[in-house]
């Protein structure tokens, strides 16, 4: 058994063969192939589990790894320099802690630290999705249930606000990928919703994914995001909201949109925040695609499926109309 490989008795669903993880990572780095993957196993730098006919599978975690190995070695980082950053990678705290330690320390008024912590992770390589989804958005909530309950002053709240979107910011610029022919989208906080940093890390991980993003901020009138469709034509609209007394403002895009467009230039809407957890069924009706969790990462596989289905998406669209 070759080093960094377990045996296993099965291939469990959500584990990714060698080729799905070649194909997948052909257009950002056509350089992955099954010979290059062995090689870096035999470095020590990944591992994979062996099937009993010895094929090899990759969890989620282990692509994301493979990516970041493939992120660095395009900064022209040596193999000794990627596997320090691996051994800092791994001694990272969990998120939680990390999500801990940077509402502490931005609360405590040292904001340069705070943010440094966040950047710290970024630096050894801790993906974008987890920093977003499992450091920064639990920090969010966390410091809004403070506030809520009296805990915290206004000033306090708005301060750390804007550092997190300050973060927001600089962590999507470091990971935008620029292809020529990304899919576009359009994405806005629906008219009256200002909650809108949740829809900031939606945007910066579909730009990591190499999508044209135009995104239009909070509070958005229907009539600038039917100016924005027509001027972009994106492929998909991403929507916001958060407070049920903006929730008609959904409608009203939708229903604005479609009187104005054809059905051909008609792009779905993919909807999230809190109400689109709360309320799904209801913008189903609409005609929207609800993002049931507060992970940025979910909304993002709900744009990729939209844009690009799976098998399984396919053959349960077929189901129904049949």
């Amino acid at each position: 058994m070759l080093p960094g490989t377990a045996e296993h008795s099965d291939e469990p669903g959500a584990l990714i063969p060698i080729g799905a993880v070649v194909s997948g990572m052909h257009d950002a780095y056509p350089d992955v192939t099954h010979s290059s993957l062995r090689f870096l196993e035999r470095e020590g730098l990944i591992t994979s589990i062996r099937t009993r006919g010895g094929h090899r599978l990759y969890s989620p975690a282990d692509v994301e790894r493979i990516r970041q190995i493939k992120m660095w070695q395009a900064q022209r980082l040596s193999l000794e320099e990627i596997r320090q950053r691996l051994v800092d990678l791994d001694r990272l705290p969990a998120p939680s802690v990390l999500a801990e330690s940077f509402l502490r320390r931005a609360l405590g008024g040292d904001l340069v630290a705070a943010y440094q912590t966040i950047i710290a992770a970024d630096d050894v390589g801790l993906p974008l999705a987890r920093l977003f989804g499992e450091v920064l958005q639990p920090a969010l909530t966390e410091l809004g249930q403070r506030w809520e309950h009296g805990e915290l002053l206004v000033a306090q709240e708005k301060e750390v606000s804007e550092l997190v979107r300050d973060l927001i910011a600089d962590l999507s610029l470091r990971h935008a990928r620029t292809l020529t022919d990304g899919p576009v989208l359009v994405a806005a906080c629906v008219e009256g919703e200002r909650h809108e940093l949740g829809l900031r890390m939606v945007c910066g991980l579909c730009r990591a994914e190499g999508y044209a993003v135009h995104y239009l901020g909070a509070d958005v009138a229907p009539r600038f995001l039917l100016e924005a469709v027509q001027l972009h034509r994106p492929k998909v609209i991403l929507l916001s909201v958060k407070l049920a007394k903006n929730l008609p403002g959904v409608k009203d895009a939708i229903d604005v949109l479609s009187m104005e467009l054809s059905s051909e230039h008609l792009p779905p809407f993919v909807v999230g925040g809190q109400l689109a957890i709360e309320q799904p069924e209801m913008l189903r009706a609409w005609g929207a695609i609800p993002v049931t969790s507060t992970h940025p990462a979910v909304a993002v596989t709900a744009v990729r499926e939209v844009i690009q289905p799976s098998a399984a998406v396919i053959a349960s669209a077929e189901e129904r109309r049949n």
